[in-house]
């Protein structure tokens, strides 16, 4: 069985269907980490996030949900200094007559503020570093001193390095971030060009996700130079009713099909099974916004059932045909 390890953003999502609900219709674990995570036991991974919760309800919920997926909570820590985040996911008609989430960050009774995330701390990673597992993979969302030092320890150890930031500062450590990383995936519409000095390394595999036109990815031509880009087009979705935790599923499934085998059989990957694997999590992807929630297929489908369902999204698509440049 593959191991990920990952940190980040781990939160508590409280789920609300409708515009003026005020009791959560649903408690998951959340955050891109946790997500990922989470998915990832889903396809059959050991999964271990490592985060410091608060010692709160809101934290049992967490790790409730975390485990009932059967992910591996050895290094979720808690203590009066940490804190549990929490998101409001709010899922309503827009003022366009679509129906989508919308994301809050105060009670929706109370409407007091709720908890925000709190970095790892970066001496807790140096403790803890040399007592994980061997991995497969380090899965990182954040550009932090606590998430470098796992990245660079796991990656000598043989694990792929996975970054995905949802935002981007152009200083020392976001470049050292990238350095170290093999996979780096972002958002358009939150980045819309990752800042990186002409002297930094670039990652293997750099991908950018454009909504619904789908994704664009490049590999790299040398140390420092990323190849020219190549577009994927978006699988056409049937009946879509929530794009939340879209992209995480999307992740996920490039790393089930890309990391298994650890850092040195993925530097020898060739572009044929890269693109396989960036299919393969546009599929999981475009099943997600099938249904509610950031992990609904993770509560309504078996593994079996997700493959059926991940099979026939992929017959709409021709692979290598359809790459543009």
């Amino acid at each position: 069985m593959p191991v990920s390890v990952g940190t980040g953003f781990l939160a508590l999502d409280m789920l609300l269907l409708g515009k003026d609900r005020v009791k959560a219709n649903a408690l998951y674990a959340g955050g891109s980490c946790g997500n990922v995570l989470s998915i990832l036991a889903h396809l059959e991974w050991e999964s271990y996030p490592v985060a410091r919760l608060g010692t709160d309800r809101m934290a049992e919920d967490v790790l409730s949900d975390l485990e009932r997926s059967g992910v591996r909570t050895d290094f979720v820590l808690r203590s009066d200094t940490g804190a549990t985040p929490v998101v409001v996911v709010r899922i309503a008609e827009r003022r366009d007559g679509t129906v989508g989430p919308r994301f809050e960050w105060k009670h929706p009774a109370s409407g007091d503020w709720l908890p925000s995330y709190r970095p790892f701390p970066k001496t807790m990673a140096q403790e803890m570093v040399h007592g994980l597992p061997e991995a497969s993979v380090f899965y990182f969302d954040r550009a932090e001193p606590s998430a470098l030092v796992m990245a660079e320890g796991l990656r000598d150890q043989g694990a792929v390095v996975f970054f995905e930031p949802s935002s981007c500062k152009d200083d020392d450590l976001f470049t050292e971030c990238l350095a170290v990383s093999d996979i780096v995936k972002y958002s358009a519409d939150r980045i819309p060009q990752v800042p990186r000095s002409p002297a930094s390394r670039s990652p293997r595999l750099e991908i950018q996700t454009l909504g619904r036109r789908g994704l664009r990815y490049r590999l790299k031509s040398g140390d420092t130079n990323p190849g020219s880009w190549r577009e994927l087009a978006a699988f056409t979705v049937q009946n879509a009713i929530d794009a939340t935790g879209c992209g995480d599923w999307c992740s996920a499934g490039i790393i089930h099909h890309l990391c298994q085998a650890g850092r040195m059989h993925f530097l020898k990957l060739d572009e044929a099974a890269i693109v396989a694997a960036l299919n393969y999590g546009q599929a999981l992807a475009a099943i997600n916004c099938r249904y509610h929630g950031a992990r609904g297929p993770m509560y309504e489908l078996s593994r079996r059932e997700l493959d059926v369902q991940v099979k026939a999204v992929l017959s709409q698509k021709i692979y290598y045909s359809q790459i543009r440049a």
